[in-house]
């Protein structure tokens, strides 16, 4: 008795987590189906769906989300790899610095960024001081400068997962390949690599949830003249009040992030099913 009771109350704030997730999750799906009379309508539905520049929007967003995780993935990839072939330290030191840069202020965080990416920023300074550009490049403000700071943000939430597969995988394997005549490269490729799968699709679904999701990212670095589904949201909640809307644009977005997540599940058992 006393155990199942200890068990109960180390399960309440999960529990309560999830109810409280359900209740706001519930009360945005209802408020996306009632108009302001309190009627119920699909209204806001038809509107987002019929309005050129939201559908614009919108699969601006899913672009940008899907060739980000992609730069995620090429660029996290080696790092990953790195930690886990690297000593202790060197491997901590990453993972502190990875962890930094994620769990940093976000809104200090973007805005370290545009001070770098700026017409006065280091990056255009180092341009034109080195006579490679007579003039600053536009690096904020449009598509660019979004897809960086995304990046930036989103890199560890592929390199963490990866990383703890890899950290699974005995290294006899590669060893095995290499005194068999294989190259480093083609046992990486064709042993570490699949068996890393796992790894590589957690970090997928998470990186494009983050970026289809963004708002702060693409509403300092876009300044407003690049916006995302997720400025949308804001934008409509609290700018306009448009409570209805707003919760439409989020349900189309949570129902486009559980179909990503969905697909990319399908994709590991299909993966998984041909390993066999």
């Amino acid at each position: 008795m006393k155990s199942r009771l200890g068990l109960l109350l180390l399960l309440l704030p999960a529990l309560g987590l999830i109810a409280g997730f359900l209740t706001a999750l519930t009360s945005v799906l209802v408020m996306s189906v009632v108009d302001s009379s309190g009627a119920l309508s699909l209204e806001s539905y038809r509107s987002f769906l019929g309005d050129e520049r939201y559908m614009t929007i919108l699969l601006r967003s899913v672009w940008i989300a899907f060739y980000v995780t992609v730069i995620c993935l090429v660029l996290g990839y080696p790092i990953a790899i790195a930690m886990s072939r690297s000593s202790r330290t060197v491997a901590s030191l990453i993972t502190l610095a990875l962890a930094i840069q994620f769990f940093s202020i976000y809104v200090v965080k973007m805005y370290g960024w545009m001070l770098i990416l700026g017409n006065n920023g280091v990056v255009n300074r180092m341009l034109v001081g080195s006579g490679l550009v007579s003039s600053p490049v536009k690096l904020m403000y449009n598509e660019l400068g979004v897809a960086i700071g995304l990046t930036a943000a989103a890199l560890p939430l592929m390199v963490f997962p990866i990383n703890a597969v890899l950290q699974t995988i005995s290294l006899r394997y590669e060893e095995a390949a290499l005194s068999l005549g294989a190259g480093r490269l083609r046992a990486l490729l064709t042993i570490t690599l699949p068996l890393s799968v796992p790894g590589i699709l957690s970090g997928v679904i998470l990186t494009f949830v983050f970026c289809f999701a963004a708002y702060l990212t693409p509403g300092l670095l876009g300044g407003g003249f690049f916006k995302m589904i997720g400025n949308v949201i804001y934008e409509q909640a609290v700018a306009r009040f448009n409570y209805s809307l707003a919760a439409a644009s989020a349900a189309i977005t949570l129902v486009i992030s559980l179909f990503a997540v969905v697909a990319v599940n399908k994709a590991s058992q299909a993966f998984a099913g041909g390993r066999r």
